[in-house]
């Protein structure tokens, strides 16, 4: 079984009613990002003074990273992260004026510093976020405020990896370094739009950097990638379930757990986990429990056991009951119990204190992984044969629309056609696919292989792409900026962007927009 195949029109998008950004959320995140911009001002200012103020320059990283996760977040703890970036920000420009003041140097400060009253509510944040986003787009063009937009995904999907690579103890100074100059653009009285699109390229060519050292990192860590046929049954017995992406944490979890009596199960993103030799150590790992990568509240609803989220995975806990939620991550929501110091003792009880599986369930497995001799044969026999087209299918969100739109897709296509396909299966001997789930520094390291052999700028290489995430744009822009001449986008969900942002993106980087599989072909022709 093709994992995420599936029932995939009940994800966690139609179980909770709602598939966009609520304008609280909006809000919150507007004046955050105002906080944080005029904080990289000042990190800038006292760098040139020599001057390092690491530990903010690291919260501020991870504060754009997972910006997202407020929702989930109570109205204190929201309260409480503003009031700290807020902090920052205040002592950040006492120091750089006190330096300028000791060492005679001429002061360049902010004009419209953000000032928020010491017992500021979260309705008085709200509504200043309301008024700084009215009168930003009340100066800004149509194509300015979607390059702004474009700008602020590509940032966030570098400090996702930026933090992905701190959970490795790698630090990445210059990339750090251009998240900050990025971030000061905008605070200029008058926005360089040419400066926008100028950090836009190189913040994303950044990103496929850092996925290609977090790649090195993880085989270094966890072994080889092999492929691994994972099981999808359960076993009677108490169980613990491990959800995200986070592989260290699972590693964590499964020393921590190895000689006890309890089982262990990976969910959504964390099915990889099979394909590294490490991993397959482990006898207390039993298998993979879920439906999809975006399933988590049915997945949770319906496990018998403690369940672990893994640090940096944004869930949307704000709609799942709580009672048996722990974390790994800085701040636990409300509800879920923190787990710190990778002391699991709290799981491992609650996971004793669970029901637990009574009988178990017996279901087809689920293969993950890849052979690397086997993928290079296929992409030798593509050439050998001066194929007519090579397709790369990417990840996908996998609803019966698109199983549909691939099934008309691969009928269509030549015999001399060649694909690679890291979602749908089509059994086919010219399609050879590669289940990654999400994990982009291994996807990278397969496209990797592909182009030494199969050059991007190639007329007969195309790119289809059904799923959205943090990644996305980034990964599109670095593809079109290193040659690419096709790829074909479906739509996103408006929590991951903006429909009329899409459309800008589209037609500013001379992407396709997917349409039925016989027209989109015609297109290649």
């Amino acid at each position: 079984m093709f994992y995420n195949s599936n029932n995939q029109e009940y994800n966690d998008c139609v179980s909770k009613g709602a598939c966009s950004v609520s304008p609280a959320v909006s809000s919150m995140q507007e004046v955050m990002m105002i906080l944080l911009r005029q904080t990289a001002f000042y990190l800038i200012k006292l760098k040139e003074f020599s001057i390092y103020e690491h530990k903010i320059l690291k919260s501020l990283i991870y504060q754009i990273a997972f910006i997202d996760a407020a929702k989930d977040f109570s109205e204190l703890q929201i309260l409480n992260i503003f009031s700290k970036h807020y902090q920052n920000l205040i002592n950040l420009r006492k120091k750089y004026l006190n330096t300028c003041k000791e060492r005679d140097e001429e002061v360049h400060d902010i004009k419209n510093l953000l000032k928020l009253p010491s017992d500021a509510s979260l309705s008085l944040i709200l509504k200043k976020g309301d008024k700084e986003f009215l009168n930003k787009y009340k100066k800004l063009s149509s194509d300015n405020k979607y390059l702004s937009e474009i700008l602020a995904a590509v940032m966030k999907s570098v400090c996702v990896n930026i933090v992905s690579l701190s959970e490795y103890n790698c630090e990445c100074e210059y990339a750090s370094d251009n998240i900050l100059e990025a971030l000061n653009i905008y605070n200029n009285s008058k926005i360089d739009f040419k400066a926008v699109k100028k950090y836009i390229e190189i913040l994303s060519k950044i990103d496929i950097e850092l996925l290609k050292l977090i790649k090195k990192i993880q085989i270094s860590t966890f072994g080889n990638i092999e492929i691994a046929l994972v099981s999808a049954s359960t076993e009677p017995n108490k169980a613990i379930l491990v959800s995200g992406s986070n592989l260290i944490d699972l590693k964590n979890v499964l020393e921590y757990t190895k000689s006890s009596d309890i089982d262990v199960y990976t969910n959504g993103n964390l099915l990889v986990a099979h394909a590294f030799s490490l991993f397959k150590n482990y006898k207390n790992l039993k298998g993979h429990f879920g439906n999809g990568m975006s399933t988590a509240i049915l997945d949770f609803a319906t496990f018998p056991g403690a369940i672990l989220l893994t640090k940096n995975e944004a869930q949307n806990i704000e709609y799942l009951y709580r009672g048996r939620l722990f974390t790994t991550d800085k701040i636990a929501p409300k509800g879920v119990v923190k787990i710190c110091n990778s002391n699991f003792s709290p799981l491992l009880e609650s996971a004793r204190q669970a029901k637990g599986f009574a009988k178990g369930q017996t279901r087809q497995p689920i293969e993950t992984g890849y052979d690397l001799v086997k993928l290079n044969q296929f992409i030798d026999k593509a050439v050998s044969r001066n194929y007519d087209y090579f397709f790369i299918i990417g990840h996908s969100t996998f609803s019966l629309q698109k199983n549909d739109y691939f099934k008309k897709f691969f009928d269509s296509i030549s015999d001399n056609s060649f694909a690679v396909s890291f979602s749908y299966n089509p059994n086919m001997e010219n399609v050879f696919v590669i289940n990654l789930c999400n994990n982009y520094p291994q996807l990278y390291g397969v496209l990797q292989k592909i182009f030494e052999k199969i050059p991007i700028d190639s007329k007969k290489l195309a790119f289809f792409l059904t799923k959205c995430d943090v990644n996305s744009l980034s990964n599109i822009i670095n593809l079109k900026c290193e040659g690419a001449k096709n790829i074909f986008l479906s739509d996103c969900p408006p929590t991951v962007i903006n429909p009329s942002v899409l459309s800008a993106f589209n037609k500013l980087y001379n992407i396709n927009t997917i349409t039925e599989p016989e027209e989109d072909l015609k297109f290649l022709q």
